[in-house]
């Protein structure tokens, strides 16, 4: 008979938090790939969509329904944060992955203008924004669940898999829809191709939720359950308590946000309309990219368990000030080679932002409303971030004609991020905590 030593209790544990990390990872793979898919194909969507003899203006009305999606993102924070936070990570978790999958699968079994007329943009627009409402839930509840599953020295590491895995989503997005541009005529791609894609999400989704339902709740949020120290009203008291952390959580999450959404989603938009690629090429150059970010993210994890999450984001925003005009100025060659390396030195500050995002806005909040807190400020950020941040750029580079328009922005938000994060956000000197003040 073995006899039980204090390391088997940890051994367990350890066991159920990469059970646990890698089912909430799979999930947010999965909503990132059913989110994503709408910007790689949203240039054959303008077509479907909003016929019209400018095509600008079609890619314009396109990508506005794409921003459609983060104006509700708050509100599903505050329901899914108030589900997490009350009842728990877990049911919050399976509760988004249903919305999404659901949203994405009937995205894919939409008639076009031609079949339905105005009715198909309206639809369009009200399952967008029931992906939004999803994935504003999503982000902040399997980031808390991971964090508080991970051991304290390993938690920046453990909650980079999701900005990690999520990458693989948006790379799976991006290279079906290069394999569908590539594999069929225009006509084709624009009559059945683009809905192959948004389909693929029903399986997934399904198997997402299988998952979910068999892992258990995080040990902090089960604690403070047990000890009956959750809240009835974690939005409320959030705005009350932590106003300060939120508006910090909002600034690092839009500069993220722009990064993400300029930097990984819109270029693929950028390559075909702007630079003149092929749909195929472009969206090749990007699913290279962020299998390159996919593996980058991971080691700046493991870096902001070593120097902690603020200076790994103040290196990613000085990189982001420096890199992004030469990353432009080489995607601007018009070289699919050039433009892959572009891409790619810019994914440098892109996967530095991204770890040191996740393993700093957890850690503003306590348990009882962290899922809240997080998934509130993060969505936040999103909307002007990820929703307005592709919209504008399209905007800026038809008024001025200027290609570097992307670039400036991202430089921008750098100087912004140095600005809040370098004076603002100062770290608590005990090493055991991990938090900010």
């Amino acid at each position: 008979m073995t006899t039980p030593t204090l390391a088997t209790p940890d051994l367990e544990h350890r066991k159920k938090a990469k059970k646990a990390t890698g089912v909430a990872a799979f999930g947010t793979f999965i909503e990132y790939y059913d989110f994503s898919v709408y910007g790689y194909v949203a240039a054959t969507l303008a077509t479907v969509f909003f016929p019209s003899d400018d095509p600008l203006m079609s890619l314009l009305n396109t990508l506005l329904v794409f921003g459609s999606a983060f104006v509700v993102r708050p509100l599903g924070a505050v329901f899914f944060g108030r589900l997490g936070d009350r009842k728990g990570r877990r049911y919050s978790l399976i509760a988004s992955i249903s919305l999404m999958g659901a949203a994405a699968t009937l995205t894919g079994l939409l008639p076009g203008y031609a079949q339905i007329g105005v009715v198909a943009p309206i639809l369009l627009v009200l399952f967008r924004m029931l992906q939004g409402f999803s994935t504003g839930g999503e982000i902040g509840g399997a980031a808390a669940y991971i964090r508080e599953w991970a051991e304290p020295k390993r938690r920046s590491l453990y909650v980079s898999m999701i900005p990690s895995i999520a990458q693989l989503g948006k790379g799976l997005a991006a290279g079906l829809a290069a394999l569908a541009a590539a594999a069929m005529p225009a006509a084709a791609m624009a009559d059945w191709g683009w809905r192959i894609p948004f389909l693929l999400a029903l399986p997934l989704g399904i198997l997402c939720l299988i998952l979910r339902l068999k892992v258990e709740d995080s040990p902090e949020f089960t604690a403070i359950k047990d000890q009956d120290n959750t809240t009835e009203k974690p939005f409320r008291e959030v705005m009350s308590k932590y106003p300060k952390a939120l508006a910090k959580v909002t600034t690092i999450s839009l500069v993220q946000n722009l990064g993400t959404y300029i930097g990984t989603v819109f270029v693929a938009v950028y390559f075909s309309e702007v630079l003149g690629f092929k749909k195929s090429e472009a969206s090749t150059i990007v699913l290279l990219a962020v299998i390159f970010a996919a593996v980058l993210i991971p080691f700046a994890g493991q870096l902001g368990d070593r120097i902690g999450g603020r200076k790994v984001l103040l290196w990613s925003y000085l990189a982001y000030a420096l890199i992004s005009i030469p990353s432009f100025a080489l995607m601007n060659q018009h070289s699919f080679a050039l433009a892959l390396l572009g891409l790619g030195l810019g994914i440098i500050p892109y996967a530095l932002c991204q770890a040191g995002t996740y393993g700093s806005m957890l850690e503003f909040y306590p348990t009882r409303v962290r899922h809240t807190g997080v998934a509130f400020g993060h969505s936040i950020g999103a909307v002007i971030g990820g929703g307005a941040g592709p919209y504008f750029a399209t905007w800026l580079i038809d008024q001025t004609g200027n290609t570097f328009v992307p670039a400036f922005v991202l430089v921008a938000a750098g100087l912004i991020g140095l600005l809040v994060v370098g004076l603002l956000v100062k770290p608590n000197h005990n090493p055991s905590e991990h938090l900010y003040r």
